[in-house]
Order: structure tokens, then C-alpha cells, then sequence
């Protein structure tokens, strides 16, 4: 038997809707759960993919989603436990925001295909942590070598106009993408500005584990760090963006603030070691130097990155993006602060590969292109 809503009923789960939504807009609290995310849009005209461009790019007019970050929403919250012990957690998914859709990418197609990313991708973790002992954490945890591309350079964690963050992440140079599933993370306590992370992604019978150890310092207007990681886990379901192949990096970086500008400087090198059916030995060097300027509520960017090999590549289809011998980058731009959370930027990009091409004979093709886009970023 079908019980009969009252007339009132619609009237008082609006205003409990209501009420809902006035208690999450209010102010993050020390405890409790907070919605949070970010929303970037960016128009212009583009060349090539984010992996680069190849022989017939062609400029194109388009309207992107994530120009200086990629958009992405979550909740996050904690709990105090007593005797300064924490539980915390984060959820956190992409989003296209140009089109509404979940993922964070059309640009790179199957087999990568960052536009299947499952929900909570960017980052789904529990954790518990204390001021004395550190904190531990797990889950899918964002990668201890993009937490260091991103805090190395002018231009963060853009993935369309950043060099640093494309010629680390993008190309089918390096394994394990930005984020690793089934990881265990324990962050030290932070003794006079320095700290250290030691991370490790179980394999789960997808190929090897991954493993990840960081160590930086930051006080005052000077912060380095260094990463090694090495990745030979093979995961079957989650699109991370890169190659299957079991690969080594590091990374070494520092950064100054002298005030009136500051610079920031990386070296870094991802070795390639191919599959168990076709191994590899292809090593690659990375480095990258950048600056900001305040300028008023803002600041003038400039970055410059080149990633390339002295080694012998296996060639690919002249059509391919990306550049497996060569890929520079050099962006400069300016990103002015409306408010605290809401900013609009201006980027110019010329990116310049060189491909060992098919079909035979083969060959090194030069490709080159010039992207220019103004967008809108706002923080919630």
C-alpha cells in the first residue's frame, strides 16, 4: 500500500535542500567535510595535441578546458581524534569543462584516452596524520614526481601551456602518470623546512609495483627537492595517460623569490626500459628554466624546456604527435588576479619537435607550431 505525500512535503524538502546548501557554502572548518574544485576555460588557437606536434598539425580554433589548471571538483574533510591525532580524506574527479563531461581530456585518443578516466581519478584517499610522527595515507594519491614538476616551475600544473609539466607528463616518454592507485604514502614531519615522502603503489598482479621517494626543503624565499621514482605497474583499467612501459625518472629542483622576480630551474632524467617482450634502453634528458614577474595583481611568465635523447628511437608515423627524439617548448604569458580565487591569464606557446618518422626510409622530420589562448580560472 502506497502512502499519500503531504501538500507540504515538496516545501519542506526544498527548504531542507536549502539549508543543505547554506551549510556547505559556508567558511572550510578545522573539522568536517568541505566541497571544493576549480573551473578553467580557455579560447584560442592551438597547434598540435598535448604530446606535441607532428608533420600535418594544423592550427585549430578551439575552446579547451583547462588552460593553466585542469578542472577538477571534490570533497575533503577530517576529524580530530584527540592527542593531536587526524583521520582526513579527499575524493577528487576530473572534468571537461568546456563540455560537461567527466574525464579530463579529449586531446590524447585511445589507447591512453584520458577521457575514460574513472570518477574519483585525480585522488580518492584516507588517511590519518599527527604533528609528531607525520602522516599516512591510502588510496590514489597524486604522484610524488608531479607534485614536484608542478612546484618547480612559473606556470604550476598547466597541461596545455606549462613545458615543464608537458615534457615530463606527455608524450609516451614516462610511466605511471599523475596520480597511482593501491598506493601507501607516509609524509614526514616538516624539521626546519625540510621533509621527505616514501610511496609505493602495489602491483595487484598488473606487472610490478611502483615505488617513489621525495625529499625537499622550503623556508624563506629558497625551496629544492629531489624525486626518484620507478614505475613498473601496468594497471589494466585507469587511463593514466602514459606509457605501459616500465620506466625510472628523477628530478632535481630549486626555486628563489627575489621579490621583484622569481626563477625557478629543473633537471631531470626518465629512462625507458621497454616491456618484458620488448625490452628498451632509451634514456632522456629533461630540463627546464622559468620566471615570474609581479606586475600589479599579477605577473608576466616565461618558461623555456627541452626534452630530448641521444639514443636510437624505434620511428613512428609521421602523423604522430609528440616528438620521441626532440621536443622544446618556450611560453611566455601574464595572469592577473580578479580576486583571490578568481584570475584571467593570457599564453603564448611555440613548440618545436623532431620525429624519427616512418615510412622507410626513415627519417627526422622537424614539426613546429604556435598556440596562443586568453582564459578564465576560477577557485571554489
Amino acid at each position: 500500500m502506497h502512502s499519500k505525500l503531504s501538500p507540504l512535503a515538496p516545501c519542506a524538502m526544498a527548504a531542507l535542500f536549502l539549508c543543505a546548501s547554506s551549510v556547505q557554502a559556508q567558511p572550510a572548518q578545522s573539522e568536517g567535510v568541505q566541497i571544493y574544485g576549480l573551473v578553467d576555460n580557455v579560447v584560442g588557437r592551438f597547434a598540435g595535441t598535448i604530446s606535441g606536434v607532428n608533420a600535418q598539425s594544423q592550427t585549430a580554433s578551439k575552446l579547451e578546458g583547462g588552460g593553466m589548471s585542469t578542472s577538477h571538483w571534490g570533497l575533503r574533510g577530517n576529524e580530530s581524534l584527540g592527542d593531536g591525532l587526524t583521520a582526513s580524506f579527499e575524493l577528487s574527479a576530473f572534468f571537461r569543462s568546456d563540455t560537461g563531461a567527466s574525464g579530463r581530456s579529449d586531446a590524447v585518443p585511445a589507447p591512453v584516452n584520458v577521457a575514460a578516466d574513472p570518477f574519483f581519478s585525480r585522488a580518492a584517499w584516507v588517511g590519518l596524520s599527527s604533528p609528531r610522527w607525520g602522516r599516512v595515507r591510502m588510496g590514489n594519491i597524486i604522484s610524488q614526481l608531479f607534485v614536484t614538476s608542478i612546484s618547480s616551475n612559473a606556470f604550476g600544473d598547466s597541461m596545455t601551456f606549462g613545458p615543464l609539466p608537458l615534457l615530463t607528463f606527455t608524450g609516451g616518454v614516462l610511466g605511471g602518470g599523475t596520480s597511482w592507485t593501491n598506493s601507501v604514502v607516509y609524509d614526514t614531519p616538516t624539521w626546519g623546512g625540510a621533509s621527505a615522502t616514501v610511496a609505493r603503489s602495489l602491483s595487484e598482479n598488473q606487472g610490478g609495483g611502483n615505488s617513489a621517494v621525495r625529499i625537499g626543503y622550503g623556508q624563506g624565499p629558497l625551496a629544492t627537492s629531489l624525486v626518484w621514482q620507478s614505475v613498473k605497474k601496468d594497471p589494466q583499467t585507469f587511463a593514466d595517460g602514459t606509457t605501459t612501459n616500465d620506466t625510472t625518472a628523477w628530478q632535481l629542483m630549486a626555486s628563489y623569490d627575489f621579490d621583484v622576480v622569481k626563477v625557478y630551474g629543473h633537471v631531470g632524467h626518465i629512462q625507458n626500459k621497454g616491456t618484458a617482450a620488448v625490452p628498451l634502453d632509451i634514456g632522456y634528458r629533461v630540463w627546464d628554466l622559468s620566471a615570474a614577474v609581479p606586475v600589479g595583481a599579477g605577473r608576466l611568465l616565461a618558461g623555456y624546456g627541452v626534452r630530448s635523447t641521444g639514443d636510437t628511437v624505434g620511428p613512428v608515423p609521421a602523423t604522430l604527435a609528440g616528438g620521441n627524439v626532440e621536443r622544446k617548448i618556450l611560453t611566455l604569458g601574464y595572469d592577473h588576479n580578479l580576486s583571490k580565487r578568481t584570475d584571467i591569464y593570457a599564453m603564448l606557446m611555440r613548440d618545436s619537435t623532431r620525429t624519427h618518422t616512418l615510412p622507410a626510409p626513415f627519417s627526422v622530420i622537424d614539426a613546429s607550431g604556435t598556440s596562443f589562448g586568453v582564459g578564465i580560472r576560477h577557485r571554489f
